[in-house]
């Protein structure tokens, strides 16, 4: 009786469009978070050694995150709302089953979460070295 349970929680969870990116979102913030304390901890390691890194201060820094986030939600914003007009054009002549296959989707849910979560990192490390 158990396993019919949680087996329809995560078909529920599975055919949420949602779930992918809420979990890769929370990853997100978990990782800004880390990475906040690594810095903090002054351990950079071979870190040093790579030239591409950036090297500037917390300024700098809160600039490049902002601009990552702007244009992340921007793509994303863009993509997506190409997206959703084209599937309504396509569900009206094929049936609302197109729309269930694509809220499955994983490689949707991916990107989506991908996007969502590059924006996120980047709003929460740009605030998080404004506290800091």
């Amino acid at each position: 009786m158990k396993n019919v349970k949680f087996g329809k929680i995560w078909d529920t969870l599975h055919s949420s469009y949602w779930f992918l990116p809420t979990i890769f979102a929370l990853l997100a913030i978990a990782l800004a978070f880390t990475m906040l304390w690594l810095d903090r901890q002054g351990y950079y390691g071979p870190i040093e050694k790579w030239g591409w890194i950036y090297t500037g201060g917390t300024d700098g820094a809160r600039e490049v995150l902002s601009s990552v986030a702007s244009s992340t939600i921007g793509v994303a914003g863009t993509a997506f709302s190409i997206t959703v007009v084209a599937l309504q054009l396509a569900a009206s002549n094929f049936g609302p089953r197109l729309l269930r296959n694509f809220m499955q989707d994983i490689g949707n849910q991916l990107v989506l979460g991908t996007f969502i979560s590059t924006f996120i990192y980047s709003l929460v490390m740009s605030q998080l070295l404004f506290v800091c």
